[in-house]
């Protein structure tokens, strides 16, 4: 297939990558082939003072490399895809015309790679374009040299953070950190890089403060002592990735390109490569619910444009908030005006952080806020397209609402709730058109968690189902379909680790070494800090809700439910398992004083393996009742819901 176009225009060559059947460009040993003629064949030319790389895709420059590929080829197949990417580049690198990439869109691995191998890039200001090396978040690192180019041009203290983080920056900070040498409207972006042809060849920038051996040596010990405190030693690629970097600096090209190969033939091939397993299997996982079709349902999805939601506390106030972001009108319903006025606080305060942090313009958080309009009162429903549910955790409640809504909604409005627990078919008594009713369960906080359960019950339509996960996909969330059980997916295989926690803790464990053990074993945060985040009292509700269901093997431990009473709620009282000053914490006096004296039992009891495996039993139970449709949708919920260590692959990993 055909996935490069080389066009002459006077003297300035135009190569475009436009990957055949195929709405996105990527690398895989085909398209460096074609690559590699066509710059022999531009080297050849000696009428050429200039080549200009583009892309013909709208919204993809370079997607880097062909993860498939990469993740199934044998180590001599490996070795033989990355050496021949780096040749191919450095042919790129050592022509002797200018050399331009015109990025418009994602330009990311070895699109950036390919990207760094010109004498100049320039990128569209369009929210489209985004730029970096995500190489690491893929248990990997950049090795078409990107690893050894980054560095040489920004210097290794500016490099590093790019490389180690795998961020993708907007065309902006691309810019301004100087990935890029020029910044533009995106249908402007090929003629404004035909400008830098004249400035001809780039000499290679001078870092001589920072790249002396003494330098080097304390940039490598402060931040791998950095990554080993933040990782707990967890994801190689990482501490690969400083030390192949660091390297770079001070090593021949060749030197440092055969240093990348090295690495990421270990990551991918050594004795920790079920890292990199793991975490690329993530990505196809993720890839998998942008796409996601419940069922093959082939039925057309609504098209939602207008949406109510019901309840401005927390939960409501932030799924407003990230739907108007989104450009959906939302109309933010709660039953007083104080509790309405505090919604819109919370809405404002999500919105000047982002200012703060630029992820939007003063301009566009002001048309954010107009996209919410907040009343006590139901406006007029006619052109509502859905209804989303947010009030508290109460089923009567719930049914009395839904009840009252669907008398005044048109037939066709989907009625969604975001409960976290509560049965939804029970809801479904209380209305009209039950088919209609699904739910939708976002994770607190709605703007930075990307998972949402779609919920299902026996009664929810195909369509209602398709327009769920369709309008959970547009406004950038990540769907995992599940049935309605007690607890749904997420919160029934955490909640038995949670309350196994308090178990613990009430035996005499202390909490600290409870929630280290857990930290080690690659949670983002131990379990007893959880459930102070979350709150004592929302987990008490959620735990009775599944001890109700599950009374054999769940139940709330007394040393949760007595924190409750004495007004120790978690983090929001100032006093949980922990007490909370600032941003400091300590264990809590009044939750020691309620624990056992352990026995000698408890003191050998392995709180890692203990932990994990109610995890695990709980997840498996999920599976067999067919809460979920395969272990795959168990995994990627339980990484992307709770943050369970990624590199280990879930609760029910696949085999490597």
């Amino acid at each position: 297939m055909s996935h490069l176009k080389l066009n002459i225009i006077n003297t300035t060559a135009h190569l475009i990558f436009d990957r055949e059947n195929s709405a996105a460009n990527i690398f895989d040993g085909d398209t460096l082939d074609q690559l590699d003629k066509m710059l022999d064949e531009i080297q050849s030319n000696n009428d050429l003072t200039g080549l200009i790389i583009s892309s013909a895709k709208p919204s993809i420059f370079i997607a880097g490399a062909d993860l498939k590929s990469l993740s199934s080829s044998a180590p001599d197949a490996l070795e033989k895809l990355i050496s021949k990417g780096q040749s191919v580049f450095d042919k790129l690198e050592s022509l002797s015309i200018t050399t331009v990439a015109a990025i418009h869109g994602a330009c990311v691995g070895g699109g950036f790679e390919l990207a760094l191998a010109c004498d100049y890039r320039v990128a569209s200001d369009a929210k489209a374009t985004r730029i970096g090396l995500p190489e690491t978040q893929l248990g990997i690192i950049p090795a078409w040299g990107g690893s050894t180019r980054l560095p040489a041009l920004l210097g290794l203290t500016n490099a590093l953070p790019l490389i180690l983080s795998g961020k993708l920056l907007k065309g902006i900070v691309a810019f301004k950190k100087g990935l890029v040498d020029g910044l533009c409207p995106a249908e402007n972006v090929v003629s404004y890089a035909e400008t830098f042809l004249k400035k001809g060849s780039r000499e290679d920038e001078l870092h001589l403060m920072t790249h002396n051996p003494v330098s080097v040596g304390l940039i490598k010990a402060k931040v791998g002592s950095d990554l080993e405190k933040k990782t707990r030693g967890h994801y190689p690629a990482l501490p690969k990735a400083l030390e192949v970097a660091c390297k770079a600096v001070r090593s021949s090209h060749e030197e440092s390109l055969k240093n990348e190969r090295d690495a990421i033939l270990e990551l991918a091939h050594g004795p920790n490569s079920s890292v990199a397993k793991h975490l690329i299997n993530i990505f196809f996982l993720t890839e998998r619910s942008k796409k996601l079709r419940p069922n093959n349902i082939e039925c057309i999805p609504k098209r939602i444009n207008n949406v109510t939601v019901l309840g401005a506390g927390v939960m409501g106030a932030g799924i407003a908030y990230w739907l108007s972001t989104k450009g959906i009108q939302v109309t933010l319903k709660d039953i007083n005006d104080d509790a309405i006025a505090k919604g819109m606080q919370t809405i404002q305060k999500l919105y000047a952080g982002s200012v703060k942090k630029r992820i939007f313009t003063k301009a566009e958080a002001t048309a954010g806020l107009d996209h919410i309009y907040p009343t006590k009162d139901f406006p007029d429903m006619a052109n509502c397209d859905m209804v989303i549910e947010a009030a508290v955790e109460n089923l009567e409640l719930k049914k009395k609402i839904f009840a009252e809504l669907s008398d005044i909604v048109p037939e066709d409005t989907i009625l969604a709730t975001n409960t976290s627990a509560l049965p939804i078919t029970e809801i479904s008594k209380s209305i009209k058109n039950p088919e209609r009713l699904v739910g939708i369960h976002f994770f607190n906080p709605v703007p930075r968690m990307k998972l949402v359960e779609v919920v299902k019950t026996d009664l929810t339509s195909e369509q209602t189902l398709a327009t769920a996960v369709k309008f959970t996909q547009a406004i950038g969330k990540l769907p995992v379909v599940v049935a309605d059980s007690p607890g749904f997916l997420v919160n029934r295989i955490l909640m038995p680790y949670l309350v196994g926690a308090g178990e613990l803790m009430s035996k005499g464990v202390d909490m600290e070494q409870i929630d280290n053990a857990m930290l080690d074993f690659g949670m983002p945060m131990g379990p007893l800090r959880l459930l102070d985040e979350v709150g004592l009292d929302v987990s008490c509700h959620v735990a009775s809700t599944l001890s109700e269901a599950f009374p054999e093997r769940m139940h709330i431990p007394d040393i949760l439910s007595t924190l409750v009473e004495k007004g120790c709620l978690g983090r929001k009282s100032g006093e949980g398992f922990y007490v909370y000053k600032d941003k400091d914490h300590s264990p809590n006096p009044q939750a020691i004083a309620l624990q056992d004296t352990p026995t000698e039992e408890t003191r050998k009891t392995n709180i890692q393996e203990h932990l994990a495996d109610l995890m695990k039993q709980e997840a498996q139970r999920c599976l067999d009742e067919n809460v979920a449709s395969c272990a795959e949708d168990v995994n990627f919920a339980m990484i992307m819901g709770t943050g369970y260590a990624p590199f280990k692959g879930g609760p029910l990993p696949k085999e490597l």
